[in-house]
């Protein structure tokens, strides 16, 4: 049986302003850095075995601070890299609805299904992570630490709970929060840390 704990990376600069990221990157802030600390601190008493991130820089970074408390080696993978949202890199959040008011209006109403110009939908990200998963849980460690990102880590998450287009959205990662996820004979039970704290039952509730 196996624990997973999916880590997003601490806040970033343009996470503060609301510009969309996607798979460019961009630097964790002041509170980003601690964010990870904090989360590091927390591990380290939880028994990680393995540790891997996304190659990205904000990932690379909360990896890096995470792993000063765990001393391991830190993997890579570019296949939990975050959503790849194509025309809308790099673009403020609000000037999307304005620039695309026709497609922002579509991924609103179907953002689990839609996909907006040259972006990926919710599945596409579960195809491109299911085989990273699996090659997880063909590992000999049985508590992993995947640092990832918001919406790529809600992908994998729903894909092990096995939700609902519906239940996908239910439920959001802020920067200082951590899933946990356990593997049981019926499948995985959830739960969550929020900035060290915990652990709660359930995944959090979205607030964005």
């Amino acid at each position: 049986m196996k624990e997973l704990y999916f880590i997003r990376h601490g806040q970033t600069e343009w996470n503060a302003i609301r510009r969309m990221q996607g798979q460019w990157n961009s630097n964790l802030t002041e509170l980003g850095r601690d964010q990870a600390d904090i989360n590091g601190k927390l591990l380290s008493v939880l028994g990680i075995d393995y540790l891997v991130a996304s190659p990205l820089d904000r990932t690379r970074q909360t990896a890096d601070i995470i792993n000063q408390h765990l001393e391991l080696e830190i993997n890579y993978d570019d296949r939990i890299m975050e959503w790849h949202c194509g025309d809308w890199s790099g673009e403020m959040w609000d000037d999307v609805s304005k620039k695309w008011p026709e497609e922002f209006a579509s991924w609103q109403a179907d953002q689990f299904n839609y996909r907006g110009p040259n972006c990926e939908n919710y599945p596409d990200m579960i195809d491109r992570t299911k085989p990273f998963l699996d090659e997880v849980f063909s590992l000999d460690h049985k508590r992993i630490a995947v640092v990832s990102h918001g919406m790529i880590g809600r992908a994998m998450v729903s894909s092990l709970l096995k939700h609902s287009p519906t239940e996908v959205f239910c439920y959001g990662q802020a920067n200082d929060t951590i899933f946990h996820l356990t593997e049981d004979t019926e499948g995985f039970s959830a739960q969550h840390f929020i900035g060290g704290d915990g652990p709660y039952s359930g995944l959090p509730p979205r607030n964005y």
